[in-house]
């Protein structure tokens, strides 16, 4: 088999898992997003969900400069903000899946879980369509590239072509998946947790052979729908912020992350 051919195939219609930081849910890491005169707006890069439907999920962190009443009850105040949002990028619209409240101290006043079920339409050059466009960079979607490998198993030995791969681009977006020149249109991408024994029996992966402590990982399975392919099973593992392995036959490719 073509190793390139093979890649791709492995990358748009295998099962694919992408491990999120720490290989489970991670801490809170937050970015900047947005500065406004009265708030800033933060990211949690360790928090992202797929889920069906094509539904990608973030959350985010709002910090006001001054603190601000609850709505009935004048005497509290909140200064912080957590908003978990839904974004359906096909139809370009959002949703509040959950909303809490923190006072100063950081600690929780009200907590809104499923505030607004009914979608809405993400206005171009809006603030939320920047959160969109920030959640939708996050790992396992952006530019990556092929740099060494590294073997699963004790007793794999390296194929001759694995070298062919190095510096082969990976570039992983809600739309589209692309392996070098091979392209998937119609990825779908859908987050599940795997247990070890799960892992060991669907991927044929020890989590501990791999260098992986943790009893169970956070993964996005991924498809390329239409595709009459049948490739190997496969898993992507977030390893540090900017590096990924990506198992193919045996053998785990590192990804790193690419600036061009």
């Amino acid at each position: 088999m073509n190793l390139r051919h093979g890649t791709l195939r492995l990358l748009v219609n295998a099962a694919v898992f992408v491990c999120l930081p720490i290989c489970a849910r991670g801490q809170d890491k937050w970015e900047r997003v947005h500065t406004g005169q009265e708030y800033i707006i933060e990211i949690n890069v360790n928090h992202l969900k797929l889920e069906p439907e094509r539904v990608l999920q973030a959350q985010f962190r709002t910090i006001l400069s001054q603190p601000e009443s609850l709505r009935g009850k004048p005497e509290a105040k909140y200064k912080t903000r957590l908003e978990t949002i839904d974004f359906k990028p096909s139809e370009r619209k959002y949703r509040f899946a959950e909303v809490t409240l923190l006072d100063p101290s950081g600690k929780v006043l009200q907590s809104y879980p499923n505030p607004m079920q009914d979608w809405r339409d993400l206005k171009p050059g809006g603030i939320t369509e920047r959160l969109f466009d920030a959640a939708r960079t996050l790992p396992p979607f952006g530019t990556w590239k092929t740099v060494n490998y590294r073997f699963a198993d004790r007793e794999t030995r390296p194929a001759a072509e694995l070298a062919a791969l190095i510096g082969t681009r990976v570039r992983v977006l809600l739309d589209r998946a692309e392996v070098g020149a091979k392209i998937c249109s119609s990825p779908d991408f859908q987050s599940k947790r795997f247990t070890q024994e799960e892992m060991l029996r669907d991927a044929g992966v020890d989590l501990k052979t791999i260098g992986i402590k943790a009893d169970h990982v956070e993964a996005i399975n991924v498809r390329c729908e239409g595709s009459g392919w049948q490739p190997p099973y496969s898993v992507l593992i977030k390893t540090h912020e900017d590096e990924m392995l990506m198992l193919w036959d045996g053998v785990f490719l590192v990804l790193k992350r690419d600036g061009h």
